[in-house]
C-alpha cells in the first residue's frame, strides 16, 4: 500500500489532475513545471503521483498510419486462405500450417511477403482472419542424452491421407471418427508414417508406408532407410538405444533378433511414457504442421512421390533452409540451433557414428517361423492360437489380386482379436501386408454389423458472424465467383485448393524444397558393427581363399612382379601359412616399393 499523502497535497494534485485532463495541445508541459516550482519532486515522481494517488492516466493520441501496412491486401487473404485450407477437419480444428510455412508458400506464388511472420499475425488478428489455436498442457520430465546417435526414438502413426484411384484424399473429422467406424474400414489401404527422433540433435527423418496397419516388413524398410546413410540427408547411423512403444510390429521376434544383433539396447515404455512421449510425438506435429500441411495445395499421387517430397522437406528442415521457417532448436541455455550443426558434434565423440550393415545381412536376422494357407473361393482357414480353433477370414475385397490355389504367407496376431496378418504378393514386387479379422457376420438381430446405424446424419451447424470473412476467402481458395455451397461440394469431392493458380497450374507448395544448397561438413570414417552375431555372419560370408607358396609366386609374376629366391623366402616369412588371395594387390605394392629401396653411402640415406 503507498503511504498516505497530507490531505492538501492531495487536494493539489486532484486539482492539477483535473486541469491536465482540460488543457489543450501543448499545455501540460507548463502545467507541470509551474505546480513544481516550490516542491522538491522531480517530474518522475509528480507523474507517479499522479497515476498513484489521482488517478491520472493521460490519453494517448492515436497513431496517424493505425490500421494501414504495407503488405498488399492479395497476400493476406492468400495467407489466411492458406491456412484455412490446411486447417484439420474435427471438433477442435487445430491449424495445421503455421504462419511461416504460409508465407513461404505465398511467395513461391508470386505474392509480395514484406513484413515479418509477427506483423502478419497481428495483421490476420485485426482483421477477423486468424485461427484461434489451442494445445493440451502437459508436463514433461526433462532428460538428456550424451552425444548424437545415443538415443533414437521411433513412432508409427496414422497420417491424415491415404490414396485411391490414383487420388490423395485427406481425411476429415465428419467423414472419419470414432463413432464412424464404417468409413474407416472403407479405406483397406491407409497411409503410415513413421517418425525417428534423434534425442541429442533432435534431428527428424520420417517416411510413409501404404498399409492396412502396422507392420514388421514396413518397421524393417523404414530402419533399413533412417539408419543408413541418404543422399540429402545428413543424420544416420546404428544408435546405442532405441526407444519406442509396444507396438506389436515393434515387439514382433525378427525385430528384437535384428536389434540384438545390431548391440541396439531397446526398451519398450509403458502408456503416456515421458521419454517416448516428449520427443518423437513433437516430432510428428513438426511433420504433420510443417510438411503434411503442403500436400493440400500440392497433392501427390502415389506414396513413391510423398516418399521424395518428404525427403526434400526433411534435408531443408533439419538444415534451417527453408524461407520463413525458423527450424532452430531452442535450447534450455537460451541459444537457438541448427539441428544439423547439432548433430555434426558427433565428431567430438569417436565411435558414436556406427554404419549400418548391408540390407541382405540385416534381413537374415528376420526370419523365423511362417504359416502358409491356401485360398478356396477367396477365403482361407486357420487355427489362431488366441482362440484354438479353425477360424473362417473372408478375402472378398482382394478377390482381383488372389486366386484359388494360391498360398499365401501369413502371420497370426495375438494381440488383435484372432486377426491375422496376410501377405498379398504381386507381380511386380510391390508386395503388401492386410490385416483381416474372422468372419462375425451378424449381430445378435441378424443384422449386418457393416450396416450403417440410423440417427447418424450429417448437420451444419449455424453461420456465425466470422463466418462472413469466409465468404470473401472462399474466393481466394476456389476462385472468384464461387459461393459456400459450391465450395463445400468442392471439397467433399476432395477437389484442389488454389487450381486457378499459376496459369491453372495449382499452387507451389512443396516442389521447390530441396533445391537450396546446403554447407559441406566433415564427417568421422564410420566404424563396422563388431557384434558376435554379424561378425561371425560376416566371417561365414566373406573367407578369401588361401594360395600356397607356389601358386602365389606364380600370381605375382602373372602381375609383372620379378620373383627371385631372396622374395620367395619373403614371401614365406610374411605369410607362413599361406597367402590369401585378397592380399595379392597388397602384396604386390610391398614388394615393387621395397625394391624400390636401396643404400646410399654410409650415412643411412635412401631414395
Amino acid at each position: 500500500m503507498p503511504a498516505a499523502l497530507p490531505p492538501d497535497e492531495l487536494v493539489q494534485l486532484c486539482a492539477l489532475r483535473d486541469r491536465l485532463a482540460a488543457a489543450a495541445h501543448g499545455e501540460a508541459t507548463a502545467l507541470k513545471t509551474a505546480y513544481l516550482a516550490d516542491k522538491t519532486d522531480s517530474l518522475a515522481t509528480l507523474h507517479r503521483k499522479l497515476r498513484v494517488y489521482a488517478g491520472y492516466r493521460p490519453e494517448r493520441k492515436v497513431r496517424s498510419d493505425k490500421g494501414r501496412t504495407r503488405l498488399p491486401a492479395d497476400t493476406l487473404d492468400f495467407i489466411a486462405s492458406t491456412r484455412l485450407a490446411s486447417q484439420r477437419q474435427n471438433a477442435h480444428g487445430h491449424a495445421t500450417k503455421p504462419i511461416g510455412v504460409a508465407m513461404n508458400v505465398a511467395e513461391q506464388n508470386g505474392f509480395e511477403v514484406n513484413v515479418t511472420p509477427g506483423r502478419v499475425a497481428s495483421l490476420l488478428r485485426s482483421r477477423q482472419m486468424d485461427m484461434k489455436t489451442q494445445a493440451n498442457a502437459r508436463n514433461h520430465l526433462r532428460l538428456r542424452s550424451l552425444f548424437p546417435n545415443h538415443v533414437h526414438q521411433i513412432d508409427p502413426s496414422l497420417c491424415l491421407m491415404y490414396y485411391m484411384g490414383g487420388r490423395q484424399v485427406i481425411m476429415n473429422e465428419a467423414r472419419f471418427n470414432k463413432n464412424k467406424p464404417v468409413a474407416m474400414e472403407r479405406v483397406k489401404l491407409k497411409v503410415w508414417r513413421y517418425t525417428r527422433y534423434d534425442h541429442a540433435s533432435r534431428c527428424i527423418d520420417v517416411r510413409y508406408y501404404e498399409a492396412a496397419g502396422e507392420n514388421q516388413a514396413s518397421l524393417f524398410d523404414f530402419l533399413m532407410h533412417t539408419w543408413g546413410a541418404f543422399e540429402g540427408r545428413l543424420s544416420h547411423g546404428v544408435p546405442q538405444m532405441l526407444l519406442w512403444d509396444k507396438g506389436s510390429a515393434n515387439t514382433s521376434t525378427g525385430v528384437r533378433r535384428l536389434l540384438d544383433a545390431l548391440g541396439v539396447n531397446h526398451e519398450t515404455h509403458a502408456a503416456h511414457h515421458a521419454w517416448v512421449k516428449g520427443g518423437v510425438e513433437s516430432a510428428n506435429y513438426i511433420v504433420e504442421r510443417q510438411f503434411e500441411s503442403r500436400l493440400r495445395a500440392e497433392p501427390v499421387t502415389t506414396v513413391e512421390q510423398l516418399n521424395a517430397a518428404a525427403a526434400a522437406w526433411v534435408r531443408d528442415y533439419n538444415a534451417n533452409a527453408i524461407a520463413h521457417v525458423d527450424a532452430r532448436v531452442r535450447c534450455d541455455d537460451g541459444e537457438q540451433r541448427v539441428r544439423d550443426d547439432l548433430w555434426s558434434l558427433i565428431l567430438q565423440t569417436p565411435g558414436a557414428l556406427v554404419e549400418l550393415p548391408a540390407r541382405d545381412v540385416c534381413a537374415w536376422f528376420m526370419t523365423g517361423k511362417e504359416h502358409t494357407r491356401m485360398v478356396r473361393d477367396s477365403r482361407i482357414t486357420f487355427v489362431h492360437p488366441q482362440s484354438g480353433r479353425s477360424e473362417l477370414y473372408d478375402l472378398t475385397p482382394w478377390a482381383g489380386e488372389i486366386y484359388n490355389g494360391q498360398k499365401l504367407d501369413l502371420v497370426p496376431l495375438l494381440m488383435a482379436d484372432c486377426a491375422l496378418r496376410v501377405m498379398l504378393p504381386s507381380a511386380d514386387g510391390s508386395d503388401r501386408f492386410i490385416e483381416v479379422e474372422p468372419v462375425r457376420e451378424f449381430d445378435a438381430y441378424g443384422r449386418p454389423l457393416s450396416a450403417p446405424v440410423i440417427g447418424l446424419e450429417r448437420r451444419q451447424a449455424p453461420h456465425t458472424a466470422a463466418q462472413e470473412v469466409a465468404k470473401r476467402l472462399t474466393e481466394v481458395t476456389w476462385g472468384a465467383g464461387t459461393s459456400t455451397a459450391e465450395a463445400e461440394k468442392l471439397r467433399d469431392k476432395n477437389a484442389r485448393p488454389f487450381a486457378h493458380l499459376n496459369d491453372g497450374k495449382g499452387a507451389v507448395a512443396h516442389s521447390h524444397l530441396g533445391k537450396t544448397e546446403l554447407p559441406a561438413r566433415l564427417l568421422p570414417d564410420a566404424e563396422q558393427v563388431q557384434t558376435a552375431a554379424i561378425a561371425g555372419r560376416r566371417a561365414a560370408e566373406k573367407v578369401a581363399p588361401l594360395l600356397n607358396h607356389f601358386q602365389a609366386t606364380r600370381a605375382l609374376k602373372e602381375r609383372g612382379v620379378a620373383m627371385n629366391p631372396e622374395r620367395v623366402s619373403q614371401l614365406r616369412a610374411w605369410y607362413p601359412d599361406g597367402v590369401p588371395e585378397n592380399e595379392l594387390d597388397n602384396l604386390q605394392h610391398r614388394l615393387t616399393v621395397r625394391a624400390g629401396l636401396r643404400v646410399v653411402g654410409g650415412g643411412g640415406a635412401t631414395e
